[in-house]
Protein backbone atom coordinates (compact mmCIF):
# COMPACT_ATOMS: atom_id res chain seq x y z
CA UNK A 1 0.00 0.00 0.00
CA UNK A 2 1.21 3.48 -0.78
CA UNK A 3 2.01 5.87 2.01
CA UNK A 4 -0.44 8.58 2.96
CA UNK A 5 1.87 11.21 1.56
CA UNK A 6 2.03 9.48 -1.83
CA UNK A 7 -1.73 9.04 -1.90
CA UNK A 8 -2.29 12.72 -1.06
CA UNK A 9 0.19 13.71 -3.76
CA UNK A 10 -1.49 11.49 -6.35
CA UNK A 11 -4.92 12.93 -5.54
CA UNK A 12 -3.58 16.47 -5.76
CA UNK A 13 -1.96 15.74 -9.14
CA UNK A 14 -5.16 14.32 -10.60
CA UNK A 15 -7.24 17.21 -9.27
CA UNK A 16 -4.65 19.71 -10.53
CA UNK A 17 -4.66 18.26 -14.03
CA UNK A 18 -8.45 18.35 -14.28
CA UNK A 19 -8.49 21.84 -12.75
CA UNK A 20 -6.11 23.01 -15.48
CA UNK A 21 -8.32 21.46 -18.15
CA UNK A 22 -11.34 23.31 -16.74
CA UNK A 23 -9.47 26.61 -16.82
CA UNK A 24 -8.37 25.99 -20.39
CA UNK A 25 -11.93 25.21 -21.44
CA UNK A 26 -13.27 28.23 -19.58
CA UNK A 27 -10.79 30.77 -20.93
CA UNK A 28 -9.66 29.50 -24.32
CA UNK A 29 -12.32 27.30 -25.90
CA UNK A 30 -15.07 29.29 -27.63
CA UNK A 31 -18.62 28.20 -26.90
CA UNK A 32 -17.88 26.85 -23.43
CA UNK A 33 -20.45 27.25 -20.68
CA UNK A 34 -18.42 29.43 -18.31
CA UNK A 35 -20.84 29.07 -15.38
CA UNK A 36 -20.68 25.29 -15.59
CA UNK A 37 -16.88 25.44 -15.79
CA UNK A 38 -16.75 27.58 -12.64
CA UNK A 39 -19.09 25.17 -10.84
CA UNK A 40 -16.86 22.28 -11.91
CA UNK A 41 -13.79 24.08 -10.55
CA UNK A 42 -15.53 24.57 -7.20
CA UNK A 43 -16.51 20.89 -7.19
CA UNK A 44 -12.89 19.90 -7.83
CA UNK A 45 -11.69 21.98 -4.89
CA UNK A 46 -14.35 20.41 -2.68
CA UNK A 47 -13.34 16.90 -3.78
CA UNK A 48 -9.68 17.67 -3.11
CA UNK A 49 -10.39 18.94 0.40
CA UNK A 50 -12.72 16.04 1.16
CA UNK A 51 -10.30 13.31 0.16
CA UNK A 52 -7.20 14.87 1.70
CA UNK A 53 -9.15 15.12 4.96
CA UNK A 54 -10.35 11.52 4.66
CA UNK A 55 -6.79 10.30 4.15
CA UNK A 56 -5.66 12.11 7.29
CA UNK A 57 -8.32 10.45 9.45
CA UNK A 58 -8.02 6.72 8.92
CA UNK A 59 -10.30 4.35 10.78
CA UNK A 60 -8.15 2.33 13.19
CA UNK A 61 -7.94 -1.41 12.58
CA UNK A 62 -9.44 -1.37 9.09
CA UNK A 63 -6.83 0.50 7.10
CA UNK A 64 -6.81 -1.67 3.96
CA UNK A 65 -10.58 -1.70 3.57
CA UNK A 66 -10.76 2.01 4.38
CA UNK A 67 -8.22 2.96 1.71
CA UNK A 68 -9.75 0.65 -0.88
CA UNK A 69 -13.13 2.30 -0.33
CA UNK A 70 -11.53 5.74 -0.41
CA UNK A 71 -9.81 5.07 -3.73
CA UNK A 72 -13.01 3.60 -5.19
CA UNK A 73 -15.00 6.69 -4.09
CA UNK A 74 -12.33 8.98 -5.53
CA UNK A 75 -12.35 7.21 -8.89
CA UNK A 76 -16.15 7.38 -9.00
CA UNK A 77 -16.22 11.12 -8.30
CA UNK A 78 -13.42 11.83 -10.77
CA UNK A 79 -15.23 9.92 -13.52
CA UNK A 80 -18.35 12.00 -12.83
CA UNK A 81 -16.29 15.20 -13.05
CA UNK A 82 -14.71 14.05 -16.32
CA UNK A 83 -18.17 13.38 -17.75
CA UNK A 84 -19.19 16.92 -16.85
CA UNK A 85 -15.96 18.27 -18.32
CA UNK A 86 -16.69 16.69 -21.68
CA UNK A 87 -20.12 18.35 -21.69
CA UNK A 88 -18.81 21.88 -21.05
CA UNK A 89 -18.72 22.78 -24.71
CA UNK A 90 -22.16 23.82 -25.95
Amino acid sequence: MASRRDLKRDISYVIGDIFTECLIYKELVPGTDKAAAEKLIVDLLRIDNEFITRISHTEPGKAKEYYRALIKDFQKQISEVLDKLTKLKK
